[in-house]
């Protein structure tokens, strides 16, 4: 069976943490390390710093992703704030009076069209 990438990663990361700790207990204890020591403790340290360099990299590659999101975001809202605020400048323009139903078709009830045309921006406004 094999393990994923990240879970030896994960693992890896584990038991150089383990042998670090080792190592540090034996250089706190006797005060000094061999060379095989110190060359070990050398190597578990350049990884373990080139690993959080790696993931601060990352980090700071998904933050920027974030702002540039939130920067979508609100332009997104502010475009939607504009647009319902055309909607509402339109609505306001539009007689706020009925067609008149007079029974027959005369000037007074179509007005050159204009209810026709009005009843059909509300229309368009109310599907949206």
């Amino acid at each position: 069976m094999t393990r994923r990438p990240r879970e030896q990663r994960s693992a890896a990361r584990d038991t150089r943490r383990a042998s670090l700790r080792v190592l540090l207990d034996r250089a706190q204890r006797r005060g000094y390390l061999t060379a095989a020591e110190a060359v070990l403790l050398r190597d578990h340290v350049e990884a373990e710093v080139a690993e959080c360099d790696r993931y601060r990299a990352e980090a700071g590659g998904q933050q920027a992703a974030v702002r540039r999101e939130q920067q979508r975001t609100r332009a997104a809202e502010s475009a939607i704030r504009e647009g319902e605020q055309q909607v509402g400048a339109v609505r306001a323009l539009l007689p706020a009076e009925p067609r008149p139903r007079l029974g027959l078709p005369n000037d007074l009830a179509y007005a050159n069209g204009l209810h026709d045309a009005y009843d059909a921006v509300r229309d368009a406004l109310d599907q949206h």
